[in-house]
């Protein structure tokens, strides 16, 4: 038996140039369908890793009630001051409304445009991320059209760099500094929030960011936000908030994956099939 496998072995060994190209084929098709599956799933991985740590248990996300991210939220200024007003043990918390907006932007990876986040920030946002530092330049001055931008934007949009403009709703808004918070942040562009809300017509906030006293008062303060019959809110942690997003987003990514896995594997195996049944239809004599 081993001397038969061993022959067999040496007969399709010598026979190989011979059949290089249809040898390849099969390679490059399997090469093909492990490519695609390892960059989806590493794409899904880095996404989830990324928002996975966006955020801190001490702090609390207030949305709309029902609403699932800050795009699709929205509370108006009389709701953003009840959240504001709201105390605990030690005096009224820390928080900050913020505006969240999408925006087209030139892509240097792609050449035409792509969204990018725009994020309206009042001064507190900056008092309570401790995460928050500028890498260059300097903030943006309340009131007026300047932005600051995260660092990892500089890499994925067009004519991002300090002293540039970049116009939003026909306007000019100029780059004044780049900002670095270690997370999903470092991709949005940031600007004054009543100057966002002049500019994109808006009267009130997508969230609101509070600072709790700490990170086991957040049943507390989402209890009395839940209580309040002036409010119909969503509280969530801010850290459980990002991570939800990235879980569905590796979801979504896991199921595309998988159909695409299995459409090109189907594709790979019939190649391999197909090229297979040539060479032994070509090696009839031999085998006989």
């Amino acid at each position: 038996m081993l001397s038969q496998i061993l022959a067999i072995t040496m007969l399709n060994l010598r026979s190989l140039g011979s059949r290089l190209g249809a040898s390849m084929v099969i390679i490059i098709g399997i090469a093909g369908v492990v490519g695609v599956l390892i960059a989806l799933l590493a794409m899904a991985r880095g996404f989830e890793a990324t928002l996975g740590q966006t955020g801190r248990d001490d702090r609390a996300l207030v949305l709309r009630g029902g609403a699932t991210a800050e795009l699709n939220s929205g509370l108006s200024a009389d709701q953003r001051q009840v959240i504001a007003d709201t105390r605990g043990l030690d005096g009224p918390l820390r928080s900050a409304g913020e505006l969240m907006v999408i925006s087209e932007f030139p892509s240097k990876a792609r050449g035409g445009s792509v969204n990018v986040s725009l994020r309206g920030v009042e001064p507190t946002g900056f008092d309570i991320r401790p995460e928050f530092r500028m890498v260059e330049g300097r903030r943006f001055e309340p009131g007026l059209q300047e932005v600051i931008v995260g660092a990892d934007a500089l890499a994925l949009f067009e004519g991002v760099s300090i002293g540039s403009n970049v116009r939003f709703r026909g306007s000019d808004w100029t780059i004044v500094g780049v900002f670095e918070t270690g997370d999903a942040h470092d991709s949005e562009l940031w600007v004054d929030l009543a100057t966002a809300q002049a500019a994109f017509g808006r009267t009130g906030v997508s969230s609101v960011l509070v600072q709790l006293e700490s990170a086991d008062r957040f049943d507390a303060f989402a209890e009395t936000l839940k209580d309040d019959p002036r409010l119909n809110v969503d509280v969530e942690r801010e850290r459980e908030h990002f991570s939800s997003q990235s879980e569905q987003f590796a979801t979504l990514i896991g199921v595309l994956a998988t159909v695409v896995g299995i459409i090109m594997g189907l594709g790979a195996l019939f190649a391999a099939l197909n090229t297979m049944y040539s060479a032994v239809s070509t090696r009839t004599t031999e085998i006989a």
